[in-house]
This record gives structure tokens, C-alpha cells and sequence, in this order.
């Protein structure tokens, strides 16, 4: 991989028309000269150790675990200096990891496993000798004694891992946590206006999200989630960020504290639900008894002769893979302020997203929702049902014997 672009620098400023978000994005990859303007600072990873910025990049950044390194990174616009990842950040593209770097690192021939860092790992890298790693904590506290052989070798710097549940702070700026990893990394890469410049830009979004949320009695059932690979419709998340931003109820009322649970059919079909946002990642897990057996009950209901009881599908974008896909869930959020809200239109939602996409990735994002909606679109058509991003769906029953789900 070539360790220099020729490139323009370019200052986006978007301005998404009545909707009132401004983000300013810098697509400065021809900046990344590997010589960071804070060389020879000192800053505090994620785990107090106290790391020297380095003098150059020229030898190239690895990340290691896949809940926030590369996912943090790939905000920054150094796609050119990443060398090593996680092999599912490799081989995993375009199933859920792709789009929260708005970037294919399936190009690499260099990967190791993912979340871990044996000690041939760990030689095999110190044998590159690259400017930079950066590690997730959860792969440092695992396997803490590589990491300070390879530390010895490279500047090595931990960060925190991501949360399921917590992006904001009580006022709806990001949490403290999220800012410390930018900043971090925005000294590290000798980025530092650059990490302002993302921070503003994901708290003008989130408070432009606040200020569409209203008030509604619907429940939201959040099915087939996708977390660990795809799953059945019975699936659904306990905490569902995009509804916890908006002020939604989810229809899930138990006391699970996992990072999903999955429902026996029986109560799953004694939930009080209004409308259902489906994962488009199951579309695969379509034909199993279980989520035939949550489409057969919901097409029971919606078929039969009482009113007001028909429950409305939808289809959403996915914001888990291994991790929280912080904006995909944010995409999310708007989608379900228009649902549930109606203060925007269709057009705004998808105007909105993309300046989500912009605000998290610069130019490299400008495409993100195009190109999702057309791998989903080829990816269900493939499982032999319709999943649209962002539109109504219907059950329908086939032959008499199974159901899809269908535009």
C-alpha cells in the first residue's frame, strides 16, 4: 500500500437544506506526510499510560480488535497508511464492519485474528516496525504482556472499546469517553483541528436529532437484529440506541441487561407492538422456523377482521456488527423520528443520513447509503425476500406453505 497520495485538499462545507445542521469536513489525506505537527508530545491512552506521539507514519498504522480502532480511524482520512487489521475487517466486507469506515480494507494482504494479539502476533508485527498501533482496551487487558513487548518496539496506544448503550452525555453532546478517543487519536495522527472539526460535527447531529423528537405512544420492536453475525426475527436489542435518542418506547419491556436477547415466539407475540423496524442483515435467517413463526403471527394480525391492530413494517439500517456502528445509529434515529413523529419528510431522512455519512467519513462518505442500499437490495433478493433500506414492507405468504417479506 502506497504510503503517499497526490491529492487536493478539499473543505466541504455541507448544508443540508431546512434541516438546519451545518458540519464542516476536511478531506485532508494529502496531509498525511507522515510527520505529525505534535511529533514528540506526550499524551494518556485510554489505560493512563503515558505515550510519545510519533515522529512519522511513514511506516504505517495496525489496528487491533474490531469495537472502535479502525472504526475510529477511518474517520481521519488516513486510509492510505493502514497496513494491518483485523481479519474481519478484511474478509467481513460489506456485512455490517465496511460501512462504519466508509472505506474497503479487503485490498489488504496483511491481517491477524480478530481481537487478539498472540505472541506471534504480536513478533510478527513488531517486525513490521510501524509508526503506530492503536489497540482496543479489551485486547490490552487480555493480553497485556504482548502489548508491552510490542510497545517496546512501536508507539502503541490503547483506546477505549465502544459502548452499546452510550454516545451522548446528559446535554446530547458526545460523552467524555468518545471525545478522549478523538482527541487521542487526532494528536497521535497530528490531527488534532481535524478530531474538533468530527466531534462538532456528530454534536450538531445529535442535537438536530433531539430537537426533531416528539412525543408518541407507539412501541418499536426492533427485529433480527444484527450483533455477532445475523439472527432469527425473535432477536432484538434491549437497548436500542436510535429509540433511547429520541425518546422512543421499545417495545421490549424486560429486564435483560445482554447486549440482545432473543425471545421465545410465545412472548414475543404477547408484546404490546405498534411497529416493527427490521434489520436488513436478516434476511438470511428469513426461512427459520423462528422468524416464520413471528411472520406468521404478524401476518395473522394484520390479515384479520379486527381494526387497529395491524402492526406496520419497516426496514432500517443495521448499527451493530461486532460494535456499534455510532453512525448508523444515528442514521437510525432519523428514521424513526420520521415514523414515529412525521417531523421530516422521506427526502429530508435521506438528506440527513448522507450528512451523517459526510460528517464521520468526508468525501468517502458522500456514497455510504447509496452503496449499502444497493448491497441489501442484492442481498435479500439473493435470500428470496425484499428488504429496502428506509421503506414499508409487507408479509406475504407463499404457496400456502412459507412466508417473505416483500415491498
Amino acid at each position: 500500500m502506497s504510503n503517499k497520495i497526490i491529492a487536493v485538499a478539499a473543505v466541504v462545507i455541507l448544508a443540508v437544506a431546512a434541516v438546519g445542521v451545518y458540519a464542516v469536513i476536511s478531506d485532508d489525506s494529502s496531509k498525511n506526510d507522515m510527520r505529525p505537527n505534535t511529533a514528540g508530545q506526550m499524551v494518556t491512552d485510554a489505560v493512563g499510560r503515558t505515550v510519545t506521539v510519533p515522529d512519522t507514519l511513514s511506516n504505517g498504522i495496525v489496528t487491533i480488535g474490531s469495537s472502535g480502532p479502525l472504526r475510529f480511524l477511518s474517520c481521519f482520512d488516513v486510509y492510505d497508511l493502514v497496513i494491518e487489521v483485523d481479519k474481519g475487517d478484511v474478509t467481513d466486507n460489506k456485512n455490517g464492519r465496511a460501512y462504519s469506515y466508509a472505506y474497503a480494507y479487503d485490498n489488504l494482504t496483511r491481517y491477524h485474528a480478530d481481537n487478539a494479539l498472540e505472541s506471534g502476533t504480536a513478533e510478527d508485527i513488531g517486525n513490521l516496525n510501524p509508526s503506530l498501533v492503536i489497540v482496543q482496551e479489551s485486547v490490552w487487558t487480555s493480553y497485556t504482556d504482548n502489548c508491552m513487548v510490542l510497545a517496546s518496539r512501536c508507539t502503541l496506544a490503547v483506546i477505549k472499546a465502544q459502548s452499546m448503550t452510550t454516545m451522548w452525555n446528559d446535554d446530547y453532546g458526545l460523552s467524555g469517553d468518545m471525545k478522549d478517543t478523538f482527541n487521542l487519536l487526532g494528536t497521535l495522527l497530528g490531527k488534532k483541528d481535524k478530531a474538533a472539526e468530527i466531534i462538532t460535527g456528530i454534536e450538531s447531529i445529535l442535537k438536530d436529532i433531539r430537537s426533531l423528537a416528539g412525543v408518541s405512544s407507539k412501541n418499536v420492536y426492533v427485529a433480527g437484529v444484527t450483533i455477532s453475525g445475523s439472527n432469527t426475527l425473535n432477536t432484538t436489542f434491549p437497548v436500542y440506541m436510535p429509540l433511547s435518542l429520541i425518546d422512543g418506547n421499545n417495545a421490549y419491556n424486560g429486564t435483560s441487561t445482554a447486549s440482545r436477547v432473543t425471545l421465545n415466539v410465545e412472548d414475543f407475540s404477547k408484546m404490546n407492538i405498534d411497529l416493527v423496524v427490521i434489520d436488513p442483515s436478516s434476511s438470511d435467517k428469513m426461512i427459520e422456523q423462528d422468524s416464520q413463526l413471528v411472520l406468521q403471527y404478524l401476518y395473522k394480525l394484520n390479515n384479520n377482521s379486527t381494526a387497529g391492530d395491524d402492526v406496520r413494517m419497516y426496514i432500517t439500517v443495521p448499527i451493530v456488527w461486532d460494535s456499534i456502528n455510532y453512525d448508523c445509529a444515528l442514521a437510525s434515529a432519523y428514521y424513526l423520528t420520521y415514523l414515529l413523529y412525521g417531523t421530516l419528510s422521506h427526502d429530508d431522512v435521506l438528506k440527513k443520513i448522507n450528512n451523517i455519512f459526510t460528517a464521520f467519513y468526508g468525501s468517502k462518505g458522500k456514497n455510504v447509503l447509496e452503496d449499502m442500499s444497493k448491497f441489501f437490495v442484492q442481498k435479500s433478493s439473493a435470500n428470496n425476500v425484499e428488504l429496502p433500506l428506509l421503506e414499508e414492507v409487507t408479509i406475504k405468504l407463499v404457496n400456502g406453505t412459507y412466508y417473505v417479506v416483500a415491498a
